[in-house]
């Protein structure tokens, strides 16, 4: 993305790493090792530069051909991990699905052979589904293979065995979700640990909110050297932040005495009027 930056590009290229086969990391490395064909006394009279921008665009030009990859515009944000995107559209799948059976133990004289047909495709992907969730569906809802099988009761015990289905899955869907935003939150806040000790440059834009675009302080650990404290309340944090801005950091102010000794620009704009 930074790269795509600089050459003013709207568009950077990622790669799906999660969704990558064996066979595809086996391509890769064969396809990388007929990309260095350098050989090693060469390789190792480079200087170090060299050597890294020689192995980065290898890299780069073994990844493009065997991995998947795709284009994304420059503000475009990371999706959920692949397994969390499928659960959720499965989850949403089967909700649909629950709710045309719904309708049917509502008002069960509507089934029609459009129903029929729209169960013969639905049942291939609800047996993949309980397949994929085999772990957490140890006692699995039979399904008929027909709709027609199902109208002496009304569709009601079809309707149960898909309302058990889903709500198995929105549990699970919950628990990924809530562990996905754990590990993210907690990927940002060592990132933003990390930055602080090795780039300040780099912690400081980690911390900007993108949406708000400041910093949120959410504690300040005042460096005392006999009275050190670690400040968490927000009036207090914004006290000490005044404070520390307003007495601390230095604020070089070039201070001029004619407006002849600014830029021709400003020189131009200051300059009195006639009268």
């Amino acid at each position: 993305r930074a790269r795509a930056k600089q050459l003013n590009r709207n568009r950077h290229r990622v790669f799906t790493l999660d969704s990558v086969s064996a066979s595809q990391w086996d391509d890769f490395s064969t396809l990388l090792d007929s990309f260095c064909d350098v050989s090693l006394d060469d390789f190792k009279s480079w200087h170090l530069n060299r050597k890294c921008e020689f192995l980065h665009s290898q890299i780069v030009k073994a990844a493009i051909k065997i991995l998947p990859n795709s284009h994304v515009s420059n503000q475009f944000t990371p999706k959920v991990p692949k397994d969390l995107d499928l659960l959720t559209q499965d989850y949403r799948f089967v909700t649909k699905v629950t709710a045309t059976i719904r309708s049917l133990t509502r008002r069960p004289d509507d089934f029609s052979f459009v129903h029929e047909s729209k169960w013969s495709h639905y049942l291939p992907r609800l047996a993949a589904i309980l397949a994929r969730y085999k772990s957490i569906f140890v006692d699995a809802p039979p399904l008929p293979n027909l709709l027609a099988f199902c109208t002496s009761d009304s569709f009601a015990s079809l309707f149960s065995s898909l309302s058990h289905i889903s709500k198995t899955l929105r549990g699970l869907h919950v628990l990924k979700e809530r562990e996905f935003q754990e590990i993210s939150i907690t990927a940002h806040i060592d990132r933003c640990n990390e930055n602080f000790e090795s780039d300040i440059s780099s912690f400081i834009d980690s911390s900007l909110s993108r949406t708000r675009r400041c910093i949120v302080l959410d504690r300040v650990f005042i460096d005392h050297p006999t009275r050190p404290r670690l400040v968490t309340d927000l009036k207090d944090i914004m006290s000490e932040a005044v404070n520390h801005f307003q007495n601390y950091v230095p604020i070089n102010l070039p201070f001029t005495s004619e407006p002849s000794s600014l830029p021709e620009r400003w020189a131009n704009a200051y300059a009195p009027l006639d009268s």
